[in-house]
């Protein structure tokens, strides 16, 4: 499947992909969205698999809470939220250490391969999707002067909209990983082995 006829946001149809990779441009910018994107994702997984597994601990325990608990949806938006953006700031450090002081052609090569990678490319498509309509949903949900739903109560309105992205990037992520097929893989490898249409010089 070619990425770019998709109609969804991701980074094939967002930025140019050069015919060789020291050619490529906006390396920087490429390399930067792609790192924060999957720390987004990342820390999105473990901040969603938090309040699940304090839910399984307490159920085998059979502890009782001793405060009354926000509401499950509630929960799972919150620790998403958390979880997202403190995966963002990690991998946005971890950038930094691994590319500072790097050349210019170094940002270009790994660009060029981000670009190159089929499968990578179709997962930001679903990924991105998700993102927007997640956001942008609850964004009318919790909208001045409405009501919100008893699931989101007490809840700081930038947690809602921030855990919905982060909640939509991992559905993302499953939706690719559960419509994939085998050809898209084959393509992937080739390309990324330098064996496909879009070689290095």
């Amino acid at each position: 499947m070619d990425v770019r006829k998709l109609g969804v946001p991701n980074l094939p149809r967002l930025f140019p992909h050069s015919i060789y990779a020291e050619d490529q441009r906006y390396a920087h910018t490429i390399l930067t969205i792609h790192c924060l994107h999957r720390g987004f994702t990342a820390g999105a997984i473990f901040g969603l698999l938090t309040p699940l597994a304090r839910s399984a601990f307490t159920t085998i325990l059979r502890r009782p809470t001793l405060a009354q608990p926000l509401p499950y949806t509630g929960r799972l938006l919150s620790s998403a939220a958390i979880g997202s953006l403190s995966g963002t700031a990690l991998l946005t450090v971890g950038m930094t250490a691994r590319m500072w002081g790097r050349e210019e052609v170094e940002w270009q090569d790994r660009s060029w391969r981000i670009l190159a990678n089929t499968g990578q490319n179709r997962e930001d498509a679903w990924s991105f999707s998700n993102i927007l309509v997640s956001a942008l949903s609850m964004v009318f949900l919790t909208r001045r002067g409405r009501e919100w739903p008893s699931g989101i109560a007490g809840i700081t309105r930038w947690r809602v909209i921030v855990g919905a992205a982060a909640m939509g990037s991992v559905l993302g992520t499953v939706e690719h990983v559960l419509t994939s097929s085998k050809s898209v893989e084959d393509v992937e490898r080739k390309v990324v082995a330098g064996e496909g249409p879009l070689k290095p010089k």
